[in-house]
């Protein structure tokens, strides 16, 4: 599951590149979401289970507006000055850092001494990359860069709020309502600033087609997965992974070059993420120990009459 969400996550600054090569960063997003939230809101009426409360739709809207909105929005416009898609992937990677800083503060959530240590490494790696490949974007407005730094504080704030909200609605009612709040928020961008005419390359449609079947539904859905079951600083410190995985999908897919010092940053990421997932493993371990020690127990127990099915 975290290798599939490395390369979906890796897939939508991909997909930016190829969207903004032939349309604009708002018309691309507005006819993602739209598509993508008609699909999934006609999809919930269709099957309906249940009514969502008041509260969900609120915390879900929100949570669409920070993580989708406002955080491809940012992104989006810093590939269409210029910016990369792989310098982008690497400003988000700044994400595990704020988050696990905040969770501490915010949530009940904190960061061992073994997992910080993964994360400052993580950082230093991302900080030689970008470092590295600085220099060879020449042209590009310094003010671009920091574009991206807006969509990283808004994706480290949505994650906060869902998990400070504690709610259990299930992913696709999570997507529906998140997923048409953007829609909204996009139509209302592109309408206002005389980008809503639906695009006519073929190219366009691509990424958008690209954008909603392997970043939308595969790495977005898969983020929620991820942070519900195994916390902020164990997601957070996947978005690593994506920076060096979105460069070399670069380099093959755009030619965008690839440093030698970016090569090491790429190394010193891995390394980060390896002490971070170490830390989780061990931890998964302990919890794991005493659920067998009651099972034993339980399957020695002479009233026993077999294993429960879940619930």
């Amino acid at each position: 599951m975290a290798a599939a969400f490395v390369i979906m996550w890796s897939s939508g600054f991909i997909g930016a590149g190829l969207g903004t090569a032939v349309s604009s960063a708002v018309t691309i997003l507005m006819w993602r979401f739209i598509a993508v939230a008609a699909a999934l809101l006609t999809l919930q009426f269709a099957i309906k289970r249940h009514r969502l409360t008041p509260r969900e739709i609120v915390v879900q809207s929100l949570l669409g507006l920070f993580s989708q909105s406002i955080y491809l929005f940012s992104m989006f416009g810093a590939v269409q000055l210029g910016v990369t898609s792989g310098i982008v992937s690497l400003i988000d990677a700044l994400q595990p850092v704020c988050a696990s800083a905040l969770a501490g503060l915010v949530l009940s959530e904190r960061a061992s001494a073994r997992q910080w240590g993964g994360l400052g490494v993580g950082l230093i790696g991302v900080t030689i990359v970008i470092g590295g490949d600085l220099g060879l974007r020449p042209g590009v407005p310094a003010w671009a860069y920091l574009i991206p730094f807006v969509g990283m504080v808004a994706l480290t704030a949505a994650t906060l709020i869902e998990r400070k909200a504690k709610l259990h609605t299930s992913l696709t009612d999570s997507l529906a309502v998140q997923c048409g709040a953007s829609a909204v928020f996009f139509t209302v961008v592109g309408l206002s600033t005389g980008q809503a005419a639906m695009p006519t390359d073929g190219q366009a449609w691509l990424a958008i087609a690209w954008l909603i079947a392997l970043s939308t539904l595969g790495g977005y859905g898969l983020y929620w997965i991820i942070l519900q079951r195994n916390g902020v600083t164990y997601v957070s410190s996947l978005i690593y992974l994506t920076a060096p995985a979105t460069l070399i999908w670069g380099f093959f897919m755009f030619g965008d070059a690839i440093s030698l010092v970016s090569g090491l940053g790429i190394a010193i990421c891995l390394g980060g993420v390896a002490l971070v997932h170490s830390q989780h493993s061990r931890r998964s371990e302990k919890a794991a120990e005493p659920s067998k020690e009651a099972l034993s127990v339980t399957d020695a127990s002479p009233t026993s009459t077999g294993p429960r099915g879940a619930g």
